[in-house]
This record gives structure tokens, sequence and C-alpha cells, in this order.
């Protein structure tokens, strides 16, 4: 049932809130360390059709970050921005409504029955899941998704469909989608309209009021999904959207004065300031006016350790503003970067799960610019869906934990590639590859790296480059340099290439998937170095559909004490 029973509570967040940013003009906000914040987004609130039960095992799930480098815990309190994990009165609650994609025996059939009978019997789970973290000495941030996407295509059979969206679909969506890709997006809310932004600001109010004893804050997710206002209105709509950010701070400053702790605000924000601009976030503005406590920018699903946020880090740090970049344990298609050795692709299949040492690489790369820490989002069944979590899991909070404990483990750092349709004037900075090959200019490319390892104490073992080619003849000669050094001039062929095709026995080629693989041995010191790094790729003449897939870096150390020990060679 939505009930927005307070509409002046907008204004009055508003006027406490230009209190606020006077007050933080003299005296600047001091934030803590946050350590490694890991999301749950809460898919696993009701397991099965008890209450007693569902919060056994809710509990059992936040169970297993015990005694992790995980520090904060940011638990999302709905399946989507409007349908919520408890009996709210501002909002709808999960299964508020027996929809057609309920089909008998599905996974969201089951969900659904699930959360109705647990909510029926009083369940809350983010109250649950607050409390666990409380008992874990975890920090406990509930999160909002300001616009989710995942019920739009069709939002009359969608079991995430608001009771607000279809009484006001007519009157409040966005109607004509920014993003001409995807009309469906013009089914999301428009923060243009009050009433939407009240919505939002009431549930966060109603999640403070319910939690007061548990919260450390609130996170605003931005990130799900990263449109607000109809096409052309981004600019004109983003003092509104710091309006509703400044009504959340002041909302949390009122409840910090109450219980007498400090309460903070998390934002998750598109990959780029220019990206934020283009959603209508005024993200800078935010960090300036001390409103906002963590930003957390974030590609839409897939890993990359190359988001353009060095400008986001500088003025972070000038104002104190925690930057946790968000991870996901997701890439693009491609054969996952085995080290050297005879058969190294044997048994290897094509996968879009992100490798511990793509993880590591890409913390590597912040750390570098200057980042305070990390944010893991889906996370949560990464390695699978058992508790404790699989032991990669644990590997990975303890490899992000200080970059002293990455010393001696191989990394691979990787380009990011497209996802979807992300590109300049969408949701997300462009992508260099796929790139086009082409005769008449060579093809710069950019991919940073982390502190090389000259110094650490672990021996590099290997260092290696790898592009990955599809669409490329025979007969076309390749020229490779690296921040103006030749790697490579001639055909991709021989022992330093790898075929794709045996690894893709029974499936279909993904889109953008590599024919074949160049690999290239790079020495340290040499060309590499820590920050930018710049490629060029030339071929000797055009060909129709030849480009670059891949370009990745690796590197692998001795780390057997035992062998340095005896001084013997690793077999």
């Amino acid at each position: 049932m939505i009930r927005l029973r307070h509409p002046p509570l907008l204004a009055r967040g508003l006027a406490l809130a230009w209190v606020l940013v006077l007050s933080l003009a003299a005296a600047p906000r001091q934030r803590p360390d946050f350590g490694l914040v890991f999301n749950d987004d809460a898919d696993l609130s009701f397991v099965v059709p008890d209450r007693a039960r569902s919060e056994a095992l809710l509990r059992a799930n936040l169970q297993a970050l015990a005694d992790t480098p995980v520090k904060t815990l940011v638990y999302c309190i709905g399946m989507g921005g409007d349908i919520l994990y408890y009996n709210t009165e501002v909002a709808s609650r999960v299964g508020w409504r027996v929809s057609a994609d309920e089909k008998p025996g599905s996974l969201m059939a089951k969900r659904m029955e699930n959360a109705r009978v647990c909510l029926a019997q009083g369940a809350d789970a983010v109250r649950t899941a607050g409390e666990t973290a409380r008992a874990l000495g975890l920090r406990f941030i509930p999160s909002l998704r300001m616009n989710d996407a995942h019920f739009m295509v069709k939002p009359d059979d969608h079991a995430m469909t608001s009771e607000f969206w279809l009484k006001h679909r007519d009157t409040f969506t966005i109607k004509t989608s920014p993003l001409a890709f995807q009309p469906a997006y013009g089914n999301l809310l428009d923060y243009t309209h009050p009433e939407v932004r009240q919505l939002r600001l009431a549930t966060v109010q109603e999640v403070l009021a319910r939690n007061r004893d548990l919260v450390d804050g609130f996170e605003l997710d931005f990130n799900r999904f990263q449109l607000f206002f109809p096409k052309g209105g981004a600019a004109q709509g983003a003092p509104l959207m710091t309006d509703l950010v400044q009504a959340v701070r002041a909302s949390l400053d009122q409840l910090s004065r109450e219980v007498g702790r400090p309460l903070h605000l998390f934002v998750r924000v598109p990959p780029s300031l220019t990206d934020c601009a283009t959603a209508g976030l005024a993200v800078e503005d935010w960090i300036r006016e001390g409103l906002v406590d963590l930003v957390s920018p974030a590609q839409l699903m897939t890993l990359a350790g190359d988001m353009p946020i060095a400008d986001l880090i500088t003025l972070a740090r000038a104002h104190g503003v925690r930057v946790h970049p968000s991870l996901y344990p997701r890439t693009s298609w491609r054969l996952p970067y085995p080290p050297v050795g005879g058969e190294r692709y044997a048994g290897v299949r094509p996968s879009r799960e992100a490798t511990l040492e793509e993880i590591r690489a890409a913390a590597a790369a912040y750390r570098h610019l200057g980042a305070d820490g990390f944010y893991l989002f889906n996370f949560y069944n990464a390695f699978g869906s058992t508790r404790p979590h699989d032991p990669r899991l644990y590997q990975v909070f303890r490899d992000l934990a200080r970059s002293e404990n990455a010393l001696g483990q191989p990394l691979v750092y990787a380009l990011t590639k497209r996802y979807y349709h992300d590109g300049p004037g969408s949701y997300a900075y462009g992508k260099a590859l796929p790139a086009r090959l082409d005769a008449d200019q060579a093809l710069a490319l950019s991919l940073p790296l982390g502190a090389l390892p000259e110094s650490g104490p672990f021996p590099l073992t290997g260092c290696e480059a790898r592009l990955g080619f599809r669409g490329l003849p025979a007969d076309v000669d390749v020229e490779v340099r690296l921040n103006g050094t030749l790697l490579h001039q001639g055909p991709v062929s021989g022992p330093s290439t790898a075929a794709t095709a045996p690894a893709l026995t029974g499936m279909r080629r993904p889109a953008d998937f590599a024919d074949l693989y160049l690999h290239l041995p790079l020495s340290v010191p040499g060309p590499l170095h820590a920050g930018r790094n710049d490629w060029s790729i030339r071929v000797s003449k055009s060909a129709p559909g030849a480009e670059i897939t891949d370009l990745e870096v690796r590197f692998d150390f001795q780390n057997d004490l035992d062998v340095l020990w005896e001084r013997r060679t690793a077999p």
C-alpha cells in the first residue's frame, strides 16, 4: 500500500540541508575508513516460505562475512527500487500482487510465494540484515536502487512493477527514452516530478526510522539504472536531484543528532564524472558541499580496471570524501588468460567469470590512482551459493584488503570491452574495444597499470602481453608498439599465437570473441610503466571485419619460499 503521508518532508529536508551546507563550510565532515565494502543485493532475503527459517538462513548467509576484511555491509532494501523486503507503508512490498511472470514452478513464482508468506508472518529482511551486521561488528548501510529497470520491458507482466508505477505510468515516467537503442527506458520514473522524488525520500526516511538503532548511514544507488530524466533533460534536472540528495543528507544528520553517532551517505554512480553529468547527477557539487561520504564509481555489469576516475579521486581527496570503485565478478567473453606453459590453453573454456588475477589487477590500477578502498558488487553468489563462501571469494577479500596482500600473486590487466550499448552519450564512457583495424591509421589504445613489481620481494618470472584479433587475414602483417617501443612486426602466426576455435566446441562464438591470440613477451624494467601505457596497433592493409578484441598484460611471480631458499628452479 502506498501512502505518501508527509508531502512537506522534502521541503523541510531541503531547509535543513541548506543549514547543513553552511555549517560544513566551517567544519569539514570527518570520514572513517570504511574498509572493504560488500554489497548484498538481498536476493536471498526469503529463501523458504517460513519466516523463522528464512531469517535463520539470511543470518547464516551474512555470517559468512565474519572475521573477513569486509568492514561495511551494504544491503539492498528491495527487489528493485519500489518493491521492498519489509512491510512498507510508503512503497510496495515484494509480492504485493500476483503477476503474469509468476509461472507455475518458476523461480519467480517461488520467490514471490516465499516473500508473501514471510511478510505476512511479520518478517523484515532489512532489519534482520542490520541486526546480523551489528552482531558481526560491521557498519550497516541500507541501499535504495534509484531507478531499477528490471521490470521495464513488460511492466504489466513483471513481478517487480510497483503499485506507484502502475497508478502513475501516464504521468510520472520518462516516456521518451534518452537512449534510442532501448525504448523501454521510457518506462522508468522521471525525477522531474516532485512526487517521484518525494517517494524516494519517504522510502529513505521510513527505513531510517524503522532501523534507527542499527543503521550507520544510507546508500543511494544511482547505478541501477543510470537514467532519471527524459532526453535532453539531464542538465535541467540535475539541481532537482541535488535537492533530493540534500534532503537525504539532512535526514541522516537529524537522526545522527538523535542517536548520538555519525551516519554516512554513500552513492553509487556512473563510471566517470562526465557520465554522471550525462545522467543529471551533479556529483562534483555533492562532494564540494559535503553531502556525501563515499562515492563508488561503477560500471553497469562488468569488471573494469580502467574507469576514467582520476579527476573524481583528486576532487574527493581535496574534500575528504572516500572513493571506493565498484568491482564485479563478471567480465566480457574471453578465454581466461593462463600463465606461460606448454599446453597453456588445454581445458580452458570461454567464460565471463572474472579471475582472481583480473580482480587483483583492477584493484592495483585504482590503488595507483589513489582509491581509498573497494566496493564489491554482485559477489554475494559470485563463486557459488554455498555458505561459507567458496575459498575464492575469501581470497578476493584478502587480496583487496591491503596492497601488500597481493604481493607475489599473478596479475592480469585488461582493457575493458564494450558491454551492451555502453559508449559516449549513454550511461558509461566509451570503450576502446573491440576496435576496427585500418591500414590508413594506427589504432591508439591506453591500458593503465598499477605499481610495477620491480621493487617487490618476489622475483618476476613472466611478463607478457596478449592481443586478441578476429577477422584478420593470414596475409596481413601487424605492427604493435608499446610506449613507442616496437614489440612486433609481421604476421600473426606461429608459436606465439593461439587459435580459440578448439575452445568453442559445442557453443556459439560470442560477438566480441577473438579468433586468435598473439602473445608478446615483455621485460621489466622495459617499456611498461605504472599508470597509463600507450599502445599502437597498425595493419599492413585494410580488411573488412578485421578487429582487435582484447589487450591484456600478465605478470607472474616466484612466490614459493622453499624454491627461493634452496636456490632451485621451479618446475
